[in-house]
């Protein structure tokens, strides 16, 4: 009599993994496994088992031999990141101007999965201080790769939340008077023309006129500041020399 023993599988070939994109879920690609030209049987002949293999990076499987085999062979496959073109960012919604930048938060999702900022992507803004539209872009970072974008609207702000300074009596001159006003956004001045423009009523005669302006630029809307137009002194006038009057008895 005598004895077969299992061969070692150290003897054995593994043919090459081709590389697996990042999925989130532990990858374990088919092996295929060789005693010279004769492809084994995954149970009959050996086993397998993965290590490493969720992540971006180098995974390792090790094959088992069994029956026939004994002792262990490994192969190595990479795990490749996957495209943030693949991802979702959900929509944005509208951003009232503030005079700052606009940062909105940004959700990225990876099918169902919410992604994490910084351990999974950047976030970098462009166009956002102004009306119009802004632009998020999102850089995949560990297990993703490559960009993506989103768009979000800032609009306009509305005159009301503006403050106009008192505006100080003005004297009748017989002309419309139109003073000069001061609106702020909070402690910023605004700029005539560029954040508003301005129209006087009422403005001719003694009594309450009314500057209104209507916002221009990153402001909509309109506001309205009263001031007063007070009547001009008597004492101001001149009242032309009168010639000399003759007696009459009347």
């Amino acid at each position: 009599t005598f004895s077969i023993v299992a061969k070692a599988a150290s003897t054995l070939s593994i043919d090459p993994i081709a590389n697996q994109n990042f999925t989130g879920n532990a990858l374990t690609p088919a092996v295929v496994v060789k005693d010279g030209s004769r492809t084994l049987t995954l149970g009959t002949d050996y086993t397998s088992s993965y290590t490493n293999n969720v992540n971006v990076g180098t995974a390792t499987v090790t094959i088992t031999g069994a029956g026939n085999y004994t002792g262990t062979k490994i192969q190595t496959f990479v795990i490749i990141a996957k495209t943030a073109s693949m991802l979702t960012i959900d929509p944005i919604a509208n951003q009232t101007y503030t005079g700052a930048l606009i940062t909105p938060s940004v959700t990225v999702k990876d099918g169902s999965t919410t992604l994490t900022a910084t351990t999974d992507y950047t976030v970098a803004y462009s166009n956002n201080t102004n009306v119009g539209t802004a632009t998020v872009t999102i850089t995949g970072t560990n297990n993703y790769t490559g960009t993506k974008t989103q768009t979000f609207a800032i609009v306009s702000k509305t005159a009301s939340t503006l403050t106009i300074d008192p505006i100080a009596n003005q004297i009748y001159t017989g002309a419309a008077i139109s003073p000069t006003v001061v609106v702020k956004d909070g402690s910023t001045t605004l700029t005539l023309t560029t954040d508003y423009t301005v129209n006087y009523t009422n403005n001719t005669n003694v009594g309450t006129a009314t500057a209104t302006i209507t916002g221009a630029g990153n402001y909509t809307g309109t506001k309205a500041q009263n001031f007063v137009i007070v009547a001009k002194a008597a004492s101001t006038l001149s009242i032309d020399a009168i010639p000399n009057q003759t007696y009459t008895g009347a």
